[in-house]
């Protein structure tokens, strides 16, 4: 004699077995995840220490301290991982942009700290790790294609700081949006200048000089108006 199941139980039986399955592939989900970030990080490590061009995915592999089977099943191609570490290095930051431009809502970063902030976010490893792709996305169309969308939410990030800049004062000029770019250009400029030049001192004469500057420019007090 057969003896079958009532279909509550039967139905008990598949949400038992079902939620077994989720509780097993939830660790899994987790290295998964886990031993993708690490493949990233390790990947703009190597970037940073050796260049664009002399990354190699075997040294990626060897610094995440994983096999090149499992570099190759979360990232197929060099393409690949090199463009995952893009987005990963513009991505973060973005949202430290952001983190910024809500201080400046609170009114909790004025002009001055926001030229400090800008230098060392354009005179260290996020900077020397972009122009390292901005570089090889002059001569190969894919990554520079797969950049732009990202390098937007960046500058999208920024003029964020510049509304809230606008917002402190009562009749924010036109020019501050202005002087504000002219900052963002300005330390960029420094920062690729840090490659060849190593002299501390002149940059922070140069960081001092702008921060008397900034304030004249962001009141609309230049160009002086005509006699």
């Amino acid at each position: 004699m057969t003896h079958e199941c009532d279909p509550v139980q039967k139905h008990d039986i598949m949400t038992d077995t079902q939620n077994d399955t989720r509780r097993a592939e939830k660790p899994a989900q987790a290295r998964s995840i886990a031993m993708r970030e690490k493949l990233i990080e390790a990947t703009l490590e190597v970037i940073y220490d050796r260049g664009y061009r002399s990354a190699s995915t075997p040294e990626f592999a060897s610094r995440a301290g994983v096999s090149r089977g499992a570099l190759l099943h979360h990232f197929p191609t060099r393409s690949d991982i090199v463009v995952a570490a893009m987005e990963r290095l513009l991505g973060d930051g973005t949202r430290e942009i952001r983190a910024l431009a809500e201080k400046a809502a609170r009114q909790e970063v004025g002009l001055e700290d926001f030229v400090e902030i800008l230098w060392q976010l354009f005179s260290g490893r996020f900077f020397y790790i972009s122009l390292e792709f901005i570089n090889e996305a002059r001569t190969d169309p894919d990554l520079r294609e797969r950049m732009i969308p990202v390098v937007r939410d960046f500058h999208a990030a920024l003029d964020s700081i510049w509304v809230e800049f606008e917002k402190q004062g009562e009749e924010a000029p036109k020019s501050m949006g202005v002087a504000l770019n002219l900052t963002v250009c300005l330390v960029r400029g420094m920062g690729v200048q840090t490659v060849l030049k190593n002299d501390p001192a002149y940059f922070s004469s140069l960081l001092e000089a702008w921060k008397t500057i900034l304030p004249v420019l962001v009141d609309g007090r230049y160009p002086p108006s005509s006699p």
